[in-house]
C-alpha cells in the first residue's frame, strides 16, 4: 500500500513538473513574441510615418522609443559599486553634443545638434584601468625627452633632429610626438587593465532640454532597416569625399534629420546613428582621480580628461587627435 502511494505521488509529481515546464515555455514564448509584437508595431509606425510625410507621426515615433527605453534611476545607480557609478557620473559630465566646441572644434561645426529634438545616445561603454591617466605638460616633455635619449642614446644626429622637431613654433609639444613616445602612448595604453563593460548603459544624461533616446539592438535595428543602405562608395567625386546615402536612403535619412541628426558611415556600407560624441572607453586610474575618455565625433575623434573633484568629474582637457 505504501509504495502504490509513493508510485501515485511520483507521478503527480512528474505531471506537474510538466505542467510547469509547459506553462514557462507558454510564458517565454508569449514574452518573445510580445517583444516581437513591439518591434514589428514601432517599426511599421516609422514606415507609416514616412510614407504619410507625416512629422507628427515621426515625432510619436521617437517619443514612444523614448517611453520604451528608460534612463537608469538614481535608485538603480546606488546598487552598483563605485566604479560602475563614476563610469556613469564621469561620462554625463563629458557628453555634451550641444557644445562640442567644449572637447574639441568638429570638422561639421560645434552646432550639429542645435535644431534637433531627440539625441541618440550610446548604450554602451567599456571601463578600463591604469597606474596613471593623466600627465601634466612637464611630466610629459620630460618623458618624451628621456625617451629619445634612451632610444637613440648612440646616434646623436637622430637625437639632434627629434628635439628639433619636438615643439611646435608656440611652444606646446607636438601632437605626434605626444601619441609616439609620450608616457599614455598608443603602445602604453596596451597596458590597461579592461575592469567591465556597461551593455545596458542608459546613461541619465541633460542636453539643454533635448529628449535622449538609447540606442539598443532592437532600435538599431528599426533604423537600418528603415533607411536601408543605398549609397556612393568612398572616393565617388573626389578621392576625399566619404561614401555618402543616396536615393531612397537618402530621402529616408533627411526625413529621420526633422528631429534627429546622423551621418552616413565614411568607409561606406553602414550608418553611424549616434549623437557625437561616442565614448568607446572611460580609463580610469587607481585612486579615481583622473578619468580618460577616448571618444568618436562623427569621423574625427580624440581624448579628453576629467578629475574628480569632491566626487564631481571636472572636464580639464580634451583635444581632436584624429580624423578619418
Amino acid at each position: 500500500m505504501i509504495k502504490k502511494n509513493n508510485l501515485d505521488m511520483e507521478r503527480i509529481y512528474r505531471q506537474d513538473s510538466r505542467n510547469l515546464f509547459v506553462k514557462l515555455s507558454v510564458l517565454v514564448i508569449l514574452l518573445f513574441s510580445t517583444g516581437y509584437i513591439y518591434s514589428q508595431s514601432e517599426a511599421k509606425l516609422l514606415e507609416r510615418a514616412y510614407k504619410e510625410k507625416s512629422t507628427t507621426k515621426l515625432k510619436d515615433f521617437f517619443i514612444a522609443w523614448n517611453q520604451d527605453v528608460l534612463p537608469i534611476t538614481d535608485v538603480e545607480l546606488s546598487t552598483y559599486n563605485d566604479t560602475i557609478q563614476q563610469t556613469y557620473k564621469s561620462f554625463i559630465s563629458f557628453y555634451k553634443p550641444h557644445r562640442l566646441d567644449s572637447i574639441g572644434r568638429s570638422e561639421w561645426g560645434n552646432d550639429i545638434y542645435k535644431n534637433v529634438d531627440f539625441l541618440i545616445v550610446q548604450n554602451t561603454v567599456k571601463i578600463y584601468f591604469a597606474d596613471k591617466v593623466y600627465y601634466s605638460e612637464q611630466e610629459i616633455e620630460e618623458y618624451i625627452v628621456d625617451e629619445i635619449n634612451r632610444r637613440w642614446s648612440d646616434n646623436d644626429s637622430i637625437k639632434a633632429i627629434r628635439f628639433e622637431r619636438l615643439k611646435n613654433k608656440d611652444g606646446t609639444i607636438n601632437d605626434w610626438y605626444i601619441e609616439w613616445l609620450g608616457p599614455d602612448s598608443y603602445e602604453k595604453r596596451k597596458n590597461r587593465i579592461l575592469t567591465d563593460s556597461i551593455m545596458n548603459f542608459r546613461p541619465a544624461v541633460r542636453c539643454d532640454g533635448k529628449i535622449p533616446i538609447f540606442l539598443t539592438k532592437k532600435y538599431d535595428e528599426i533604423i537600418n532597416s528603415f533607411l536601408g543602405n543605398n549609397y556612393l562608395p568612398l572616393g565617388t567625386g573626389g578621392i576625399m569625399n566619404p561614401a555618402r546615402s543616396k536615393g531612397e536612403s537618402e530621402k529616408r535619412k533627411k526625413f529621420l534629420e526633422n528631429y534627429v541628426k546622423i551621418f552616413y558611415g565614411h568607409w561606406g556600407g553602414y550608418w553611424q546613428l549616434l549623437s557625437y560624441p561616442e565614448a568607446y572607453s572611460i580609463t580610469f586610474d587607481r585612486e579615481m582621480k583622473y578619468a580618460r575618455i577616448d571618444f568618436g565625433l562623427v569621423y574625427q575623434g580624440g581624448e579628453a580628461f576629467l578629475k574628480n573633484e569632491n566626487g564631481v568629474w571636472r572636464l580639464i582637457s580634451s583635444k581632436i587627435t584624429w580624423i578619418t
